[in-house]
């Protein structure tokens, strides 16, 4: 396994490699449900979470939907 450093949400994250989007979201206790990822630019489609593993230097954007009056 080796560490690498992604950027989420302009913040530096290090995590072991290999790791995909759904594992990293895991991690951070993130809901499947209203939420949306942007790996490098890129919208990546919640079916793709699962193999898409993230690489050193990758810029993850999390959004997530909040609710409220």
């Amino acid at each position: 396994m080796t560490q690498i450093t992604v950027n989420v949400n302009q913040q530096p994250q290090h995590c072991v490699s290999p790791i995909s989007i759904a594992e990293l979201l895991a991690l951070k206790q993130l809901e499947k449900k209203g939420t949306a990822v942007a790996r490098n630019n890129n919208i990546v489609r919640k079916s793709q979470w699962s193999a898409t593993y993230l690489n050193h230097g990758d810029t993850l954007d999390i959004f997530t939907l909040v609710a409220g009056g």
